[in-house]
């Protein structure tokens, strides 16, 4: 089965308080999240997580090996392997960073990219939503351009589910838990049927 999840920011004790998350602790939470992942996810099946794993490094070397499956990581702004992440901002700290997240367990992606999905056809998958046409989106370099793709994203936590031809994939909209292919596709088709 293929899987897509973003955002659980482990170890990060403030976002239970800004997406109003249901856990007494940060312990609690990371807990939580890494039970409500491994109920889902066997491993056998592939993840493609879409960015902000955690704030430090710390815990994406305890966690990556608790989590099932093969996971596949397109970054975040808040992961240490993201360009606009302060730790990688020159060519050789992304590169010893990409590195680190795959000795860990990742398959570091490019920040954008375009997943072909039997009978569905090909989606994009970028941590940030579309371009949202504001002055002073600090995101602009980054966000992917819309070119008619659906978008599988996260970065905005509980804010929507879905908008336009994008499925935030981030736990704070599905229960803490990652997204079957399945539900990707039933969105999709919904949405392009009108039903």
């Amino acid at each position: 089965m293929l899987y897509f999840t973003s955002d659980h920011h482990f170890w990060h004790s403030n976002i239970i308080r800004y997406c109003n998350r249901p856990f007494s602790s940060v312990e609690e939470m990371n807990e939580v999240l890494i039970q409500k992942w491994n109920d889902l996810v066997g491993p056998e099946d592939k993840v493609y997580y879409l960015g902000d794993f955690s704030m430090a490094a710390r815990p994406v070397e305890l966690y990556t090996a608790r989590l099932n499956g093969i996971k596949y990581l397109v970054p975040g702004n808040h992961d240490f392997c993201h360009s606009y992440h302060k730790k990688s901002r020159t060519p050789e700290h992304h590169a010893r960073w990409i590195q680190q997240y795959q000795d860990w367990g990742w398959t570091v992606l490019p920040e954008q990219m375009l997943l072909r999905i039997p009978d569905l056809g090909e989606v994009k998958l970028c941590h940030l939503p579309y371009s949202m046409n504001f002055e002073g989106d600090k995101y602009a370099k980054w966000r992917p351009h819309d070119d008619g793709h659906w978008l599988l994203c996260g970065h905005v936590h509980d804010k929507w589910k879905t908008m336009h031809k994008m499925i935030n994939v981030g736990v704070d909209a599905w229960n803490f838990q990652p997204v079957s292919v399945i539900e990707i596709m039933g969105i999709i088709q919904k949405k392009e049927t009108g039903d």
